[in-house]
């Protein structure tokens, strides 16, 4: 708990609104930044029925962070372990729910290692969020780089 929200893993009947949270954020500040290629590139990730089958056999854990009953900030892990999702609602932006996210992410990610494997959780940081994952102690693996017309740096985090 912190600052009156709370983080916690989302129900199956939670996916679908926080993909719809992501694709918000998303389309708020990253779209003019991407194009049309990035905006369908993200747009086919959230929505892949794969995806979702894999969440819902515990394979890609979605945390959100809650204020009252309103979902304000998503974030997901992947295999490696590497961070996919990360967003937060605009209005709820700089009250600390990312660093939230992130906290608790790493926290479990710190009890269940093994099954995802390595010591350090990577991102690949959109231009609008690298200096968010600087300040929490991420630091550049590479070069600015562009893929599916999305512009990231990867970056990772040891866990």
């Amino acid at each position: 708990m912190s600052e009156g929200f709370n983080v916690r893993f989302i129900s199956r009947e939670e996916y679908r609104p926080a993909m719809a949270l992501c694709w918000r954020v998303f389309c708020e500040f990253e779209s003019g930044l991407t194009g049309r290629e990035g905006m369908e590139s993200f747009s086919r990730f959230i929505n892949d029925e794969t995806l979702y089958t894999v969440f819902l056999n515990g394979g890609f854990p979605v945390i959100a962070a809650f204020d009252g009953n309103a979902m304000i900030g998503v974030a997901a892990v992947r295999m490696g372990p590497h961070l996919s999702l990360l967003f937060v609602e605009g209005c709820y932006q700089q009250m600390g729910v990312g660093r939230a996210l992130i906290d608790y992410m790493h926290g479990w990610l710190l009890t269940t290692r093994s099954w995802l494997g390595g010591a350090k959780l990577t991102v690949n940081a959109s231009v609008v969020g690298e200096g968010f994952y600087h300040r929490l102690g991420f630091r550049d693996t590479g070069p600015r780089t562009k893929k599916d017309g999305i512009d990231y740096t990867p970056m990772e985090l040891e866990l």
